[in-house]
């Protein structure tokens, strides 16, 4: 406690001496300050005083003079005695001229009459000088009792521009009238006057009048009109000692000195500024602030050096007591374990986390305890059956380890805690070793891996992984030449569980698929899992021979479709679920893993074409027709947008012979392949979705050609039939779009019959019920093509808005032969009478099957035999030469 006190006290001592010589600069520099300012303004003062003094003595017998020449003009003159009439003009100027040399500060001296005239002047115009007297000063001067002088007003001089003042004082003729003396004064040579030379700082001179009227002042004031200055100087008697009054100038508070002088009730009075007063004494306070400054700056600096040498001193005696506790208190709150050993490697100090990771060596660690002894005690616990032999091989091989300074390793410990090990030399030669619990970074470590190279729902490997294991496995076949095999699957039909039961049972299926795949492969095969329903099985090394290899995957593929066939139980419920596998060979040279997977799945495509639930190996000609499809995908989007495709026309014919209607086909106008027709690209156009821009195109295409025949008597009866895709039919803007067709093209409604397919009708009856009420309403008609080919139809009948059923040509052409289609033939046209239907037959070819159809009731007809497709120039022709229709 004394050892804190003791700085504690010297440092309070030495803050206070700096606080104390502190205060006594700040007091000496501010009395140094303040009695300079008392000088500064005493020193002002007198200044003033004694040149007020001294100016209106200057002013005193300047005025004296020129009032002496003004009086000595009646002698000189005569005036006295004499008559205005006598006086000669030239003698008299003459005079006057001589008398004025000799004050210099008289511009001139002129002898006017009561109207102001000039009787004789000592200018060079004598007699003929105009004076500008100031208005009615000329009738005060002679107002005057008795004649004394008095000054005017400053006015401006015409004759100089100059400001002036006139003096002046009447002098009484022989016959009583008066005359006036008066001279011109510049006020620049008054100024002089009064300044004489002195330099005070600040000084204003004002000669003013008792009532405040500016005579003159320095610095000069330019105004036109006298100004009156206020307050008035007799009333500064008490101020304008004390540095308060307003400067008479400029209104600035400070001295105002002033006397009077001997005429007409005038005032000279000196004005120093009180700014200016103190201008010097500025530069004397700065002066002592400075020095003050400097004394108080190097007296802190002192007092803050001794603090800071005793705090340093303080804190070495401290830190020399806390550095044993402030390690220790480290070391204990340390999260890992931490010992050190001398050079002997022995212990020397440890945490209380050490003894916590290894709490059976609470009773052994102690200080000087050999290393040794501890790793023997540690060695029972992790081989708790092993011999004596096999405990000390683990000491010693835990011991060089140590000796070795590696880098960090790891200790599993019975708990099945792991811990990180890491041991570091001291530079006295001892050891500084730590311990860090890592159980849960290296959890977190194999989730990550887990979360990054496994499926999270089945725990297979997912496509990262599978695409690691395959390439190794490639690689590892062409050193070895085993072929492989790789198995692609998709569960059939697994969307329409989803959708009917719901994703957590789909997710249910494919663990259980998961489960039965593991259980149809090898330990060293790979089953994977790419996502959504699609599983993979690599078998590795299975022959040399490319054949055996194929042999051993069709076994397992064929083991896995029984497994896959066999019922699942999801929640309750029984479920039947069949896989498509496509299967290809790996190995024989170095392959990229895509291009396996992608044949693999090429392989599984061609199954699921023929039907599913079966096993396909990867044929190369499937390569080849699935680039010819992308190729040709991508060439109908070019044809699209190269405006490539036509429209051909088929008629259909009424029994009579006339021409109904037509059927409007599209053709692709290949550049370099020529005319192809629909069977070639219509299939590629659905499954990519092109079918859609297409369809499109051939109904606005129709329309246009039917708004061109409207004004043409011999076409405008036309019926043009257009095609509707499913995928067309069933976009959700696909009434406004046929609407807006209409619209554009100007087309009439009921001249255009939509086609749609047996199998659109009845995807979505209800969705289809609705889109053609809404064009029916329109004037749109529509017809079922390749009826009779489906199995629901007949039930729909009735709540579809349909105009006519085509009869499909699959039962066409068996007429006559087979009894079964000519049964079906009579249903659909009877059936179509009593619903009151148009039946038309597709595809007749010879007149037999005419006259078959003909004998049923069929009427309308379309085919070979009658006309084929061909292109509008050649129907319009057809159309001319066909027979009339009737009115």
């Amino acid at each position: 406690m004394s050892e804190r006190t003791t700085p504690l006290r010297i440092r309070t001592f030495v803050g206070s001496g700096v606080v104390m010589f502190v205060v006594a600069v700040v007091l000496v520099a501010a009395t140094l300050a303040w009695n300079a300012r008392k000088v500064a303004l005493a020193d002002s003062e007198a200044q003033g005083t004694r040149f007020v003094a001294g100016a209106e003595a200057a002013l005193n017998r300047s005025l004296l003079a020129v009032d002496v020449l003004l009086a000595s003009t009646d002698e000189l003159l005569g005036l006295s005695t004499a008559m205005a009439d006598w006086i000669d003009p030239e003698v008299a100027s003459q005079r006057l001229r001589s008398s004025a040399r000799q004050n210099l500060m008289v511009r001139y001296v002129a002898v006017l009459d009561g109207t102001g005239k000039a009787i004789a002047s000592s200018d060079a115009a004598g007699s003929g000088l105009q004076v500008q007297l100031p208005l009615g000063f000329l009738a005060a001067v002679m107002e005057q009792p008795v004649s004394t002088l008095m000054i005017s007003a400053p006015v401006i001089s015409f004759a100089s521009s100059e400001r002036v003042l006139y003096v002046a004082r009447y002098l009484r003729m022989a016959d009583s009238s008066l005359v006036v003396a008066v001279a011109e004064l510049p006020v620049a040579a008054l100024s002089s006057v009064l300044v004489q030379g002195v330099d005070i700082n600040g000084l204003q001179v004002t000669l003013e009048r008792a009532g405040g009227q500016l005579l003159l002042s320095v610095p000069n004031r330019e105004e036109a009109i006298a100004p009156t200055l206020t307050p008035q100087l007799g009333d500064l008697t008490e101020t304008g000692q004390n540095w308060d009054a307003p400067a008479r100038l400029t209104g600035e508070p400070g001295l105002v000195v002033y006397r009077p002088i001997l005429y007409q009730d005038l005032r000279i009075a000196a004005s120093i500024p009180r700014v200016a007063a103190l201008a010097g004494w500025r530069d004397q306070r700065n002066a002592i602030a400075l020095t003050g400054a400097l004394f108080v700056a190097m007296i802190l600096a002192a007092g803050g050096l001794a603090l800071r040498y005793l705090s340093s001193l303080s804190q070495a005696r401290m830190a020399i007591a806390q550095s044993k506790a402030t390690l220790d208190q480290a070391l204990e709150s340390m999260v890992s374990g931490f010992m050190l050993l001398d050079r002997e490697y022995r212990v020397v100090q440890w945490n209380s986390q050490f003894e916590q990771i290894y709490p059976w060596l609470k009773d052994v660690v102690a200080p000087m305890v050999p290393f040794r002894r501890v790793m023997e005690e540690t060695s029972r616990h992790h081989l708790p059956r092993g011999t004596h032999d096999e405990r000390m091989r683990w000491v010693e091989q835990r011991l060089l380890k140590q000796k070795q300074h590696e880098a960090a390793h790891e200790q599993t410990l019975p708990s099945g805690r792991t811990i990180q090990i890491i041991e570091r030399p001291t530079p006295d030669g001892g050891l500084v070793i730590t311990y860090h619990d890592v159980t849960a970074l290296r959890q977190a470590s194999a989730e990550i891996e887990s979360l990054a190279f496994y499926d999270p729902l089945t725990n297979l490997p997912n496509r990262r992984l599978l695409m690691d294991r395959m390439q190794q496995a490639v690689a590892a076949s062409v050193r070895s030449g085993q072929y492989g095999a790789l198995l692609f699957l998709d569960l059939d039909h697994f969307k329409t569980l989803n959708d009917t039961l719901g994703h957590e049972v789909g997710d249910m299926l494919l663990r259980q698929v998961a489960q039965r795949l593991k259980t149809c492969v090898r330990r060293e095969d790979t089953v994977a899992r790419l996502g959504g329903d699609e599983f993979v099985v690599m078998l590795h090394e299975l022959s040399v021979n490319s054949d055996e290899a194929a042999a051993y995957a069709r076994r397992v593929g064929e083991k896995i479709l029984r497994k896959l066939n066999v019922p699942y139980s999801l929640g309750g419920n029984t479920h039947h679920s069949t896989p498509s596998i496509g299967a290809t060979l790996m190995g024989g040279a170095l392959q990229p893993t895509v291009d396996l997977l992608k044949q693999a799945d090429i392989a599984m495509y061609q199954v699921k074409s023929q039907g599913r639930n079966a096993l396909c190996f990867f044929d190369p000609q499937m390569q080849i027709a699935i680039s010819a499809r992308a190729q040709l995908e991508g060439d109908l989007q070019q044809a699209l947008t190269g405006r490539q495709f036509v429209l051909h026309y088929q008629p259909q014919f009424h029994l009579d012979g006339r021409i109904v209607g037509a059927e409007a086909l599209i053709r692709w106008d290949h550049p370099e392949r020529g005319l192809i027709a629909p069977g070639a690209f219509i299939s590629v156009a659905e499954e990519s979705e092109l079918i859609v821009p297409m369809g499109h195109w051939v109904l606005r295409t129709a329309c246009e050609q039917l708004a061109a025949w409207e004004n043409d008597a011999r076409y405008r009866h036309v019926q043009l039939s257009v095609n509707v895709s499913a995928r067309q039919f069933r976009q959700r803007d696909f009434v406004a779009r046929v609407v807006e067709v209409l619209r554009e093209t100007g087309a009439r409604p009921h001249l255009l019959k939509l086609e749609l397919t047996e199998s659109l009708v009845l995807d979505n009856v209800d969705d289809t019920v609705a889109k053609m009420g809404m064009l029916k309403t329109k004037g749109v008609r529509f017809s079922v093509d390749d009826f009779g080919t489906g199995y629901s139809s007949l039930a729909y009948l009735t709540r579809l808005p349909l105009d006519q059923l085509k009869i499909d040509q699959s039962f066409v052409h068996n007429l006559g032969v087979r009894h079964t289609d000519d049964v079906i033939v009579q249903t659909i046209i009877g059936m179509a009478r009593n619903l009151e239907l148009d039946v038309i037959a597709e595809g007749v070819e010879t007149q037999a099957q005419k006259d078959f159809l003909a004998e049923y009731g069929c009427q309308l007809f379309q085919g070979y035999l009658m006309g084929r497709p061909t292109p509008v120039a050649a129907l319009e022709a057809l159309l001319d030469n066909a027979v009339p229709v009737q009115g």
